[in-house]
């Protein structure tokens, strides 16, 4: 099951899934991903293979209600990529669309706290209750893709820039994705095998629109500016959530 499967990271995550043996169900307020221009078909081919429901993943009985589907082989893995860079209280919303991979624009009820932790939570809490349902008596997979700002506090000097330089959207933004991880760490290890990635900035070379900013990360990061790490294709990205789903030792 795949949390937001038709945004920039979603359908690329879907992608490879298929590719890889995987069936993939999408659930996000959008349903289907981006239209070719014949309007009649999924850009990429191979999306047209993912089932995709339309609903809001912050409504808790949706996400239940789906993974209790009659008609649905029991899941053998979740995976939230729900995620917005530029939320709608931050009043940068309008710049979203030049520093996300999907180029949207948020309205200004889409917070961090809404589309990241509350979506994932009830993604998490919807997982344990139907944990009995699900066809292998393992721990289900539940990736979570966090931020690479996430770990700030983890290194020399991270607090300090993170409380006194950060901006108030980074500041809500992290505390959303740690919040998320918090939950998924505290979690019995029998029912759920927590995931999570933390990449910088995602992008994709045919996605010109983001590529000044990625640029710029390149740059920081090559000449060894602190907090700044290496951005990521959405195509690796994708492969590595993939890949972690039948490893069992990566947390």
């Amino acid at each position: 099951l795949l949390l937001g499967g038709s945004g920039f990271l979603g359908s690329a995550i879907a992608k490879r899934a298929l590719m890889e043996g995987y069936e993939v169900t999408s659930i996000s307020r959008r349903g289907k991903t981006q239209k070719s221009e014949d309007g009649n078909k999924p850009q990429d081919d191979v999306l047209e293979k993912v089932n995709f429901v339309q609903g809001d993943a912050r409504d808790p009985d949706t996400i239940q209600q789906l993974l209790l589907s009659e008609q649905q082989t029991p899941y053998t893995a979740v995976i939230h990529s729900i995620g917005l860079l530029l939320d709608g209280k931050s009043g940068l919303g309008k710049y979203n669309q030049f520093v996300s991979g999907s180029g949207s624009t948020p309205d200004i009820n889409s917070t961090y706290d809404d589309i990241t932790r509350k979506t994932a939570f009830n993604a998490i809490d919807a997982l344990i209750k139907t944990s009995n349902f699900q066809a292998s008596n393992k721990p289900i997979p539940f990736v979570f893709i966090s931020a690479a700002e996430a770990g700030w506090p983890e290194m020399p000097g991270g607090s300090f820039v993170e409380k006194n330089l950060a901006p108030d959207w980074l500041r809500r933004y992290l505390t959303a994705k740690r919040a998320v991880e918090d939950k998924l760490m505290s979690i019995d290890a029998t029912l759920i095998r927590p995931i999570i990635f933390r990449p910088s900035l995602i992008f994709s070379f045919d996605r010109l629109a983001s590529l000044a900013p990625v640029g710029a990360f390149f740059v920081g990061n090559k000449i060894g500016l602190p907090f700044v790490d290496r951005p990521v294709t959405v195509q690796a990205l994708a492969c590595a959530v993939v890949r972690s789903l039948e490893d069992s030792n990566v947390r």
